[in-house]
């Protein structure tokens, strides 16, 4: 079963399971993101969401963490389903990996805008992809009542199903300064600052600050002759006290 569980430091969560639950999830986003971008906004949150699909892809191939845990298979089932110890052990392989909490409620967001894309006006309920991706963000927004109040905790479930993302004025840039922002933060500030830094994203076009940021970054396009995913912020913390 797929599983998403805070870490011990409030950075982010450490989202684990079995090989077919991972590869349902990674399959399930591409799914809905994939395809030839109508801009280079679009284009930019793509690449966004290919970053976490890259780390879900890793985890399942077994490049991240890997732990065996009980899959309930006594000696009773083994006689019942005549299933020999050497052929079928009593442990199942559990793979798994962190990221930043930020940078994952960046990607529900987007996710959000391409199921519009894809579903349009009509609300597919039947729909097997857009089911696991509504299933991961539940256990998501669950797993933050380790630090949030249920007043907050609803809040933040209210800032999702309200924010709207637009192609048109995505710039990455502020949410990856966010992101190096909270990575830098103790446990006490994390959980201070987190409902900030949640409307920080999900309502950030109506941020002077993000606006301002926007026109700079596309006056240094400009100047450089470069493109949005050629900037980047270069002081991301060596180690990240999850």
């Amino acid at each position: 079963m797929l599983k998403v569980k805070l870490t011990k430091n409030y950075a982010g969560v450490t989202i684990s399971g079995d090989y077919n639950d991972l590869d349902h999830l990674y399959d399930s986003i591409y799914y809905l993101i994939h395809g030839e971008p109508i801009s280079i906004g679009e284009y930019t949150m793509q690449n966004h969401l290919y970053g976490f699909l890259y780390d879900v892809r890793h985890a399942y191939q077994g490049d991240r963490e890997v732990e065996l845990i009980d899959n309930n298979l006594d000696k009773y089932k083994r006689e019942y389903f005549n299933l020999k110890e050497n052929e079928v052990t009593d442990k199942n392989v559990c793979f798994s990996f962190n990221y930043l909490l930020p940078d994952l409620l960046l990607d529900m967001v987007l996710i959000k805008y391409f199921i519009n894309k894809v579903c349009k006006k009509e609300n597919d309920i039947y729909n097997p992809h857009i089911n696991m991706v509504n299933y991961f963000y539940s256990i998501v927004l669950y797993s933050l009542l380790e630090m949030l109040t249920k007043i907050k905790f609803n809040k933040v479930k209210k800032g999702l199903l309200e924010s709207v993302v637009s192609d048109r004025i995505f710039f990455p840039q502020w949410f990856e300064l966010i992101t190096v922002d909270y990575a830098k933060m103790t446990k006490e500030k994390r959980q201070k600052e987190f409902m900030h830094i949640a409307d920080a994203i999900y309502d950030y076009g109506h941020y002077e600050d993000y606006c301002d940021m926007k026109l700079d970054i596309q006056k240094l396009c400009e100047e450089k002759n470069c493109t949005l995913d050629d900037i980047h912020y270069d002081n991301f913390p060596e180690k990240i006290e999850w």
